[in-house]
């Protein structure tokens, strides 16, 4: 029954990445779109972990500390797979949809919960492999390794990630008890860890090159650190780079002991916590005077309401807007920096304002809001549809809700990269309009082409932010457009036009586009809303 329950997670993962619906099979050409996106990651990042192995693997075998090559590669993959796999734990243990269903079942408790265990750790394979690899190919075409240690080092890729795996499902067992005493912050704090989460990440891969050469600047005083105070990293490196067998018993006992724990909770825990629901405090009627919204602004707070209700829509529709602070946050930190760059390189003065308005209309380029807004009404459509609310209303208000949540991180953006720059009054305002006009043009786009293909057959929201044509099309189109607009200037007109009068054509091209966009909802979009 386990490998059955495997085999059924496994493919429905697949399915949902390569089946548009339920009602049409898997597509080919989807499959081979997504096979080759995954080829190219896994590239990027096997390329960028060879290099820095390739960095740091003479400079430690001078210093006569190579162990601590394979005591980093196990750090990387400790941290890589507990980001990647840490809010998938929570959700396949503790908030899977099918949890109650597979426990009314003659299923064995013990199998439920290790094809959850097992899915997860497998993807912590995969993982590991994008580290694994290229460390494995660096240290044995410039040092070697025998049987002995080839077979140790197999026995460390099978074994760390159960490591990974056990501190994962801690984590997600305290988040689960504590989502469940505070339910109506569920939402904030999903989001709050995942960009903290975010941030951390961004923050090591633009600090990477420091610490490499930090690295290899106190290569021995961090050996003697990991040497003291890291115990299993150490006898791990003991193992693949001399052999050392009770090295690797004593790596191995410190592996897979936390795992075994780790599953030991989680069994005495899992059905209580798979079931448990959230306290609500039982509501208590107050008479208060009524307040009474117009139209427009209660469909607009509802729509805020929903779009807000799922952590993960609103992470995977509104990235952008993460992107928006986090880069504010960037900006500010390195100003000197920034500052030191337009004073040192005068001739860049006329491209600052365009480049400014290019940051921004690139970092807002994630933000899909309007194009998953109708599918995500989902078997409920009809209820909107049903209630005597004008269509134009309707679509107003999605209009709105993308627009309102999206202006104010792009707002903070640009005053951010004025204030930095120190740029003139009128080029200040053309950093704050142009943003405005980008954001609008995404917002008709993504709309348009949600009326086009709406998806209502899901079952969990996020499929309608991550699989949906009208998301990955939007998408393509809004990252495409602040490609092209430097590409085209670049490549074809910079010995033509000048940039100041290339970025006031833009600037009226993107507004006729909004103005033919924003009528071609209230015409054709009406029509089609109507008919869905």
């Amino acid at each position: 029954m386990l490998k059955t329950l495997i085999k059924i997670r496994l493919q429905g993962i697949l399915l949902r990445q390569t089946t548009s619906s339920k009602k049409k099979g898997s597509s080919v050409g989807k499959f081979i779109l997504y096979g080759l996106l995954f080829a190219y990651i896994g590239v990027v990042f096997i390329g960028m972990f060879g290099m820095m192995f390739y960095t740091v693997i003479e400079p430690l075998q001078m210093m006569g500390i190579e162990w601590l090559y394979f005591a980093l590669m196990a750090l990387f993959i400790v941290v890589f797979c507990f980001i990647g796999s840490i809010f998938l734990t929570h959700h396949e243990i503790y908030e899977a949809k099918d949890n109650e269903l597979l426990l009314s079942m003659p299923i064995k408790n013990r199998d439920v919960l290790l094809s959850r265990v097992f899915t997860i750790l497998i993807l912590n394979y995969v993982y590991e492999t994008l580290i694994a690899l290229p460390a494995f190919y660096i240290y044995i075409t410039n040092v070697g390794m025998n049987l002995i240690e080839i077979l140790m080092f197999i026995g460390v890729c099978l074994t760390l990630p159960l490591f990974v795996l056990a501190i994962s499902c801690l984590f997600s067992w305290i988040l689960a008890h504590v989502l469940v005493k505070i339910h109506r912050f569920k939402t904030i704090i999903s989001v709050v860890l995942f960009v903290g989460a975010f941030g951390l990440y961004m923050y090591a891969v633009n600090s990477i090159q420091t610490y490499m050469t930090w690295l290899l600047e106190n290569g021995k005083t961090i050996a003697e650190a990991i040497e003291s105070s890291m115990f299993p990293l150490y006898h791990l490196s003991l193992a693949l780079s001399e052999g050392n067998v009770i090295s690797f018993i004593i790596y191995l006992l410190c592996a897979v002991i936390p795992f075994v724990i780790a599953i030991y909770i989680l069994s005495v825990n899992f059905i209580k916590m798979a079931t448990t629901k959230p306290k609500v405090k039982k509501a208590i009627y107050k008479a208060k005077p009524m307040k009474q919204n117009s139209l427009f602004k209660a469909l607009i707070i509802r729509e805020v309401k929903h779009f807000t209700s799922n952590a993960m829509v609103m992470l995977n529709g509104a990235m952008g807007i993460v992107l928006c602070v986090i880069a504010a946050v960037f900006i500010l930190f390195y100003k000197d920096e920034v500052h030191m760059i337009i004073t040192q390189l005068p001739q860049i003065r006329e491209f600052v304002t365009p480049i400014l308005c290019i940051i921004v209309i690139g970092t807002s380029s994630l933000n899909m809001i309007s194009a998953s807004s109708i599918s995500l009404e989902g078997d409920r459509f009809w209820i909107i549809k049903s209630l005597p609310i004008a269509s134009k209303d309707i679509l107003n208000a999605k209009l709105a809700m993308h627009f309102l949540l999206c202006v104010p991180a792009g707002l903070l953006l640009s005053l951010v990269l004025i204030f930095v720059t120190g740029i003139g009054l009128f080029d200040s305002l053309i950093v704050l309009v142009v943003p405005i006009l980008f954001t609008l043009l995404i917002d008709f786009l993504g709309l348009i082409l949600n009326l086009w293909r709406p998806k209502f057959d899901w079952v969990n929201e996020t499929v309608c932010v991550k699989q949906s044509l009208p998301v990955t099309l939007t998408m393509f189109i809004s990252m495409g457009i602040a490609i092209l607009l430097v590409m085209v200037y670049a490549m074809l007109l910079v010995d033509i036009m000048s940039i100041t009068v290339y970025m006031y054509s833009v600037i009226v091209a993107v507004i006729i586009i909004d103005v033919v966009l924003y009528n071609m909802i209230h015409t054709w979009g009406i029509q089609q809303f109507e008919r869905i």
